[in-house]
């Protein structure tokens, strides 16, 4: 759910732009707690102080000035720190050796939301746009619409985002269109798509532009493991990316979990039960989606069962079901209100929403007002107003997004790179040499003689005793390249 939204944009927008503040020279600190990096803008800080000169032999291995690789030679890999909160609730991003971990609190409430199959393009500002009732596939219509509307346009920042209410702009004209997912102007994108069946389970980690976490979460952005989606992140629609702008696939540590309110005795009794995902399938991710025309984070949840289709839905009217029915895709049109999970135990429960913006939450009248969940799917808008909703204008209205009815622990690993570690040919040493066999040197001599008076009195013998040679080679299973950025 959106809990770190400033309804006073304008105060938003003030604090985006809050100065890099210098550290104090002799303790390191920020002057006034705002650090936007914490490396000191030096991805390899850790080895500021390993220079390696002309009379070192070490330069022989590793060469002369900053270290900048092991005695294997493997390149260093660059290192990020980041932090973000909502609501004074922190969430933690580092990146190591081409692994990033995401951790803040367990237990964190979600939403449910549920893409149409449309994208909703805003008019730019200065241009003529279209008229009331324009027939969005007509031919005639395709250079404004290509050029004059935009589904994110980040020049305008907060200005780019339209209340609903806001749609006819003053000259008669649209100040916003939406585009099923067939339309021209997406050139056939997305014309093989699977249909937009599912829901997703989201919850907002960041504030907008998320400054104090930028640089690990562009840098995790830029990998390869970014922007792969699963087959369910697929069937809800966070690979079209006119509408979640960057992806990036999580996992969960081991103790961590998804929870469902089960519900008690009668409404006011909550029970949170963990999910069994060995028959619940689901799938995490971090997502970047403009939110009133800005970047923020957000985790969200895809879930779905193999035997039920309770989380699967297409609203049967309007162009993108059309567009399905031409295909002859088979989907489910009824709403199932309170989709049921397979919880650890082997129990199937439904999740039962909570009409409260969030557990977390016990009086967000100190916020200017809300508290209450919003209890419909579409545009945040004006919430804290009735009129408002759960998320998008490209969400459905009848799939409610069950406040708190599921939980997630926000504790998350990606590896960056694709890679398993538990893959037996990554990460040996041959890597950097570029071939299956590696010479060791050493100094010679017989190692491993035993001189302990208990050993030498009994006449022992050390089996691994030997005479070592100057050099040894060794012979490697394969040889695969080192982990580096972007490969």
């Amino acid at each position: 759910m959106i809990k770190s939204l400033n309804l006073n944009l304008t105060f938003a927008a003030l604090l985006l732009f809050t100065p890099t503040l210098f550290a104090d020279e002799q303790n390191l600190l920020p002057i006034d707690g705002s650090l936007t990096d914490l490396t000191g803008d030096d991805p390899y800080y850790y080895t500021t102080d390993q220079v390696i000169d002309d009379e070192n032999a070490q330069k022989n291995v590793v060469g002369t000035g900053r270290v900048k690789m092991t005695h294997s030679q493997v390149p260093h890999l660059p290192a990020f720190s980041g932090y973000m909160n909502t609501n004074y609730t922190y969430r933690f991003v580092n990146v190591t050796e081409q692994t990033m971990t995401f951790i803040g609190e367990g237990k964190h409430g979600l939403w449910r939301v549920q893409d149409n199959g449309t994208i909703r393009e805003y008019r730019k500002k200065g241009t003529q746009g279209l008229p009331k009732g324009a027939d969005l596939f007509h031919k005639k219509h395709a250079s404004v619409i290509a050029n004059q509307y935009g589904s994110f346009i980040p020049e305008e920042s907060w200005d780019g985002y339209k209340h609903p209410h806001q749609e006819v702009a003053e000259d008669g004209n649209l100040n916003f269109i939406d585009l099923p997912l067939n339309h021209p102007k997406y050139k056939g994108k997305y014309a093989d798509h699977v249909p937009v069946d599912l829901p997703h389970f989201y919850c907002t980690m960041s504030a907008n532009q998320y400054p104090y976490a930028r640089k690990a979460i562009d840098f995790a952005f830029e990998q390869p493991a970014a922007g792969k989606v699963g087959p369910l992140g697929k069937r809800a629609g966070l690979d079209v990316n006119e509408l979640y702008t960057k992806v990036l696939r999580l996992e969960q540590f081991p103790d961590a979990r998804s929870w469902i309110n089960v519900g008690g005795k009668d409404a006011s009794t909550v029970n949170w039960q963990a999910v069994d995902e060995s028959k619940t399938n689901t799938e995490y991710y971090l997502i970047e989606r403009p939110f009133f025309n800005e970047p923020y984070l957000f985790v969200t949840a895809v879930y779905d069962n193999d035997d039920n289709k309770d989380f699967q839905y297409v609203r049967p009217d309007g162009e993108y079901y059309d567009f399905l029915k031409g295909k002859k895709a088979a989907v489910k049109t009824e709403v199932t209100q309170e989709p049921r999970f397979h919880i650890e135990g082997g129990k199937l429960a439904a999740a039962k929403g909570l009409p409260i913006y969030g557990v977390h939450h016990p009086d967000r009248a100190a916020f200017g007002g809300g508290g209450a969940c919003p209890l419909k799917g579409g545009d945040w808008s004006n919430y804290p107003k009735t009129t408002g909703a759960a998320g998008w204008p490209t969400n459905y209205e009848e799939i409610t997004p069950l406040c708190d009815g599921v939980l997630v622990d926000i504790k998350f690993y990606a590896n960056l790179n694709g890679n398993d570690w538990s893959d037996p040919n990554a990460y040996l040493a041959n890597a950097a040499h570029g071939t299956q066999e590696v010479e060791y040197k050493m100094e010679p001599g017989t190692y491993g003689t035993f001189t302990d008076d208990y050993n030498v009195k009994r006449g022992a013998k050390n089996p691994d005793a030997m005479a070592v040679p100057d050099s040894v080679t060794l012979k490697y299973p394969t040889v695969q390249k080192p982990v580096m950025p972007g490969n």
